[in-house]
C-alpha cells in the first residue's frame, strides 16, 4: 500500500499565528494529517505580508506578530520539510487566485493537497474548487476540512 503524501500550502495569516495564538501549526498540522508531508510557502506570501506592513507602518501589533511569524518559521526549516518557492501572482490576479491556481495544479500532479488559511473567503472559494482546507477553529486548534 501506498503511504500518503500531502502538500500543505500556507496562507500569510498562518504565517502569524505562533504569537497570535499560541499555535505550533507546522506541529498540529503533523499531528492531524497521517503520512508524509510537505510544507509550502510561495514567495507571494512574503511579498503580501511586506506590503501590508508597509500600508501599516503604525501597526506595532502586525509587526510584533510577523516578525515572531517568521521566526518561528525559521526556528522550523530544520524540523519540517518546508519549501519556499520563489513564485508571485501575475499583476492581474489576486493572491488568493495565485494559491488557488497553485492548488490546482499540485492537485491535477496527483498530490493531495490542503490549503492553510483562516480566511474565510478563500476557504469557501477553495472549498468550491475541492481543495481541502486547515483552518483555526475557536482561537485554540486547528481543524480540517475535506472538500
Amino acid at each position: 500500500m501506498k503511504s500518503k503524501f500531502s502538500v500543505i500550502i500556507i496562507d500569510s495569516n498562518f504565517i502569524l499565528l505562533p504569537f497570535q495564538f499560541k499555535i505550533d501549526y507546522f506541529l498540529e498540522i503533523r499531528q492531524i494529517l497521517e503520512g508524509k508531508l510537505k510544507f509550502i510557502i510561495f514567495q507571494q506570501i512574503f511579498n503580501e505580508l511586506e506590503s501590508k506592513k508597509k500600508r501599516e507602518p503604525k501597526s506595532t501589533k502586525f509587526r510584533r506578530f510577523l516578525e515572531s511569524g517568521l521566526l518561528y518559521l525559521k526556528k522550523s526549516y530544520d524540523k519540517y520539510p518546508i519549501e519556499i518557492i520563489e513564485e508571485g501572482k501575475n499583476d492581474n490576479e489576486t493572491t488568493d487566485e495565485f494559491l488557488l491556481k497553485k492548488a490546482n495544479v499540485l492537485k491535477i500532479k496527483g498530490k493531495n493537497v490542503y490549503l492553510a488559511t483562516n480566511d474565510s473567503e478563500l476557504r469557501k472559494k477553495a472549498h468550491n474548487q475541492h481543495i481541502n482546507t486547515i483552518f483555526l477553529r475557536q482561537k485554540k486548534y486547528l481543524s480540517v476540512e475535506r472538500a
